[in-house]
Formats: C-alpha cells, sequence, structure tokens
C-alpha cells in the first residue's frame, strides 16, 4: 500500500498551568514557546489545524492568542502521562483520512521557523517514513539486532552515508524522541493502543515507546520484573506493560515503524542540557543559536500585538 502525500497538518498543542522544577535558560516562557509554534505555522504554504488542548486554567492572554489561531478544549489530566493519553486518544478517532499529518506538542518547546515547513517536507520526501521527530539526536543503529537495540556512536546525521536531505535539514533513523513528535494518521490509528498503554510501562517511557514501535525490544529482562520497589499494583501494572512491549516488539518484526530525525534539531527543549538530562547532540545542533531565536520569536510576536510575558 503506498503512503499517500499529506496534504493537512493537524497540531495537537498540549498545554499546562503548572510549571516543574527543571532548570531553565532565561529566555524560557510558555508565551514564547506558543509564538514560536505560531510563528513556524506560519511559514507553511497551507495553514494547519491547530487544537489546544488545556490541562489547568492559563492566562488570559495566552488562552486569547489560542482562541484566534484554532480550537481550545479543555481537558482534565493532572499529569504528563494523562494528558498525552487524552491527546491520542482524541485525534486517532478524529483522524479518518490518510492525507494528514499529525504534530503532538508540548509547552516548553522553542521552535525554529522553519521547523514545520521542514516537517512537511520531509513527509512527502520520505514515504516509508511513519514517525518523525525535531528534537534528540540519538541515531538508530539499523545493523544492530531487534532484541539488542543501539544507538551509533555519531549523533544525528553525522557520519550516516544514508542520511537525506529535506526542508531545511538532513534527516536520519532515529532512535528515540520525546512526547513532541509527528506522525501520520495511518499509523496514528493503527498504533494509539500502544501509544496509550506506555506511559505505564514507567521509566523513560518516550524512548522505549519509540524503541517498540521500530520493533525493537524496549526493556531488557531485568528491567522486566519488580526489584527494588518491591510488588505492588503499580509496579504490577508496570511489569505487565513491559512485557506486553516486548512481546510485541518481538511480533513487529515484519512490520516496523521508521522513525526519522532532523539534523539540526528543529526545536528545543527549553531546559537546561547536561550529560544527565539528555545525550549530545550533533555539531549542527550545537551550533545553532537558540537565545537569538528566542529573541528573533519575542519581536515577532510584538509586531504582531502578541503578549509575551518575561
Amino acid at each position: 500500500m503506498s503512503t499517500p502525500i499529506p496534504t493537512r497538518l493537524t497540531i495537537v498543542y498540549r498545554s499546562t498551568d503548572a510549571e516543574n522544577g527543571k532548570p531553565r535558560p532565561h529566555f524560557y516562557g510558555k508565551d514564547l514557546a506558543l509564538a514560536s509554534i505560531l510563528r513556524a505555522a506560519e511559514a507553511l504554504p497551507t495553514q494547519p489545524r491547530l487544537v489546544f488542548l488545556n490541562d489547568g486554567v492559563l492566562p488570559a492572554e495566552r488562552l486569547a492568542l489560542m482562541r484566534r489561531h484554532g480550537h481550545v478544549r479543555r481537558i482534565v489530566g493532572g499529569s504528563n502521562r494523562a494528558t498525552f493519553r487524552t491527546a491520542v486518544a482524541r485525534q486517532a478517532a478524529l483522524c479518518t483520512g490518510d492525507r494528514e499529518l499529525v504534530w503532538f506538542a508540548e509547552d516548553d518547546y522553542l521552535y525554529r521557523p522553519d521547523a514545520l515547513s521542514s516537517l512537511m517536507a520531509a513527509a512527502t520526501a520520505f514515504p516509508e517514513a511513519d514517525y518523525f521527530a525535531l528534537y534528540g539526536s540519538d541515531a538508530l543503529d539499523t545493523a544492530s539486532p531487534w532484541h539488542r537495540p543501539a544507538v551509533r556512536p555519531e549523533p544525528g546525521a553525522e557520519g550516516d552515508p544514508d542520511a537525506r536531505a529535506a526542508g531545511s535539514v538532513q534527516w536520519f533513523r532515529a532512535q528515540s524522541t520525546t512526547s513532541t513528535f509527528g506522525v501520520r494518521a495511518r499509523a496514528l490509528r493503527a498504533d494509539a493502543a500502544l501509544l496509550r498503554r506506555m506511559p505505564f510501562a514507567g521509566g523513560a517511557w518516550d524512548t522505549a515507546t519509540c524503541l517498540a514501535l521500530q520493533g525493537y525490544l524496549p526493556f531488557p529482562r531485568p528491567d522486566l520484573l519488580p526489584q527494588s520497589d518491591g510488588v505492588t499494583a503499580r509496579t504490577l501494572i508496570r511489569a505487565a506493560v513491559r512485557i506486553a512491549a516486548d512481546v510485541g516488539a518481538a511480533a513487529r518484526l515484519g512490520g516496523r515503524r521508521v522513525l526519522v530525525g532532523a539534523d539540526p534539531e528543529l526545536v528545543h527543549h527549553m531546559e537546561v542540557h547536561d550529560g544527565r538530562t539528555r545525550t549530545s547532540p550533533s555539531a549542527a545542533t550545537l551550533s545553532t543559536d537558540w537565545r537569538r531565536t528566542a529573541e528573533e520569536t519575542r519581536a515577532w510576536a510584538v509586531d504582531r500585538a502578541f503578549v509575551i510575558a518575561g
């Protein structure tokens, strides 16, 4: 079955009124994050459909901006896991055609203005790809066995003879990304149950999800059953989900999904990163001046009379 060229982009933007204790760069702000994705959307030849799923009460100015640009829905989540599961279930039910690309977005990412146009270019250029990452430089070693997935020593597209250009960046086979990602409508409908189940796996469930979708074993045997935290209802559920994910990965050997990533990264997770919070980005990503992107986004927003706090 051929893959239809996407003609429509739907952005599902999850936002919350809560903040966590993660260290942030000085330019961080949820108003800035929102403005940056609107700026990237403006660069598209066909405007996307924006759906804002809000958990909690947002500032009035931000909410008004969302209403000017898309459809706003209030949801009750209470956690990233809960709102992600709601977003996937809702959009999978609404995706009835195959020419739609869905971008799931969190509210603390800064977008380059060419981010979404490059995403759509990749979706057109690479019909074999099912999932798309604009963040993350971990490159999948496609020669690694399914039961022992490995990351290439070079990040991103570096040293990868199979990397290809689309939009303004190179694209490579990615090992994983976060819960900010793109997916074709057909794959979303087929994978919705797995996507909604994997957050209960605990730990780095977004990485585990990406591995399972690509037919790689997400959990080695020692990580399957409860250990030091004892046997509780929660750990038993986690174990059941992990075992099911491993079994499902084995069953996918004939129908693996393909995840491609952008190099340089086109979105920036606005956290202060070190070796504990993420692996080393590619050289092209490291050369991106995100402070300048933030300043230019702020100026773009001011020109349009958007209210940007901070």
